[in-house]
């Protein structure tokens, strides 16, 4: 399944066009609390993306749920202003970004701040910016609002997990970023699993970390895939179990159906779980003798669910 998988991968990656649009967004989110927050021009040095859009782990087609994540860097003055406010102060720090926003942005669909962030929706397949107003400190870390339960101030720390997926991302030659994209297309493919971008991320490095150490080619990623499931399903918790369980029994058909010559039934099972972004193979070669090399995981799974 080389073709199907490398051309799968192609499919789900943003376009030119769309990270073109996500960087004129938060651009201009940020740009616009920069000139109200400090007196100099702005330069990006405010701004820090995390999150997908950091790692490009981000999918396409675009979803109503696919927002950019951003901190924008907030003034000590700032910080101390809302820190030492009477009352919920996260809070308060939070409707004034979204104020200021709201003079530049007139036109979107909706602004609001909630939570620990503010979010700017924008138009039906475009961008939202979820902007996280934040005072960083000289380690590198951040303190952060959180608005909830009568406001408290939090820490954060959001190039910790960029850090390690870029680790492992350099030794894996690009298989994190492509193995994650997938398994992210398949959770938007199974609306009823809820399964949290960063959660996923951290068990695909550390399925990673044990197996396909230094990559694969676009010929092993149905193997990759597979093992993936088999992995992510011995260590869920129950309420993952059922979906993960579907998934696996499919991807296993559809490694089957490839061993046996039947291209067109496993591209079938690979749409079930990752929808029609997959090709589809039209028909099965016929009277044709091929000989094909199966890889082996570089560490064998013990069968059966771990409790």
């Amino acid at each position: 399944m080389k073709k199907q998988f490398s051309k799968f991968s192609e499919n789900i990656r943003l376009t030119e066009s769309q990270e073109n649009d996500a960087k004129t967004k938060y651009t201009g989110v940020c740009k616009t609390l920069h000139k109200s927050y400090y007196e100099n021009e702005y330069d990006g040095s405010t701004k820090l993306l995390f999150g997908s859009y950091k790692t490009k782990t981000n999918t396409r087609p675009l979803s109503e749920e696919q927002d950019i994540d951003v901190i924008f860097k907030i003034p000590e003055e700032t910080y101390e202003k809302f820190k030492n406010y009477e009352g919920n102060g996260p809070s308060a720090l939070l409707q004034e970004v979204k104020e200021i926003l709201k003079k530049t942005y007139t036109t979107t669909d909706e602004i609001k701040g909630w939570g620990k962030v503010v979010l700017v929706k924008f138009a039906d397949n475009t961008h939202n910016v979820e902007v996280l107003p934040a005072f960083e400190l000289e380690d590198k870390t951040f303190i952060i609002p959180n608005s909830e339960n009568g406001g408290s101030w939090d820490s954060f720390n959001p190039r910790e997990q960029v850090d390690t997926f870029q680790l492992s991302n350099g030794k894996t030659n690009s298989l994190t970023a492509d193995l994650t994209r997938m398994m992210k297309t398949w959770v938007k493919n199974t609306p009823s699993l809820n399964y949290k971008s960063y959660a996923l991320l951290n068990d695909i490095m550390a399925y990673l970390s044990n197996n396909y150490k230094n990559g694969a080619d676009y010929s092993e990623y149905y193997l990759v895939v597979r093992d993936c499931f088999h992995n992510l399903y011995i260590n869920c918790d129950s309420s993952q179990d059922s979906h993960l369980a579907t998934a696996l029994s499919r991807a296993n058909k559809a490694v089957t159906y490839f061993e046996e010559d039947k291209p067109k039934e496993a591209s079938l099972e690979w749409r079930k779980i990752f929808g029609n972004e997959f090709p589809l193979v039209t028909e099965n070669p016929i009277n044709e003798s091929k000989t094909r090399v199966f890889t082996t995981p570089s560490s064998p799974y013990a069968y059966g669910k771990i409790n």
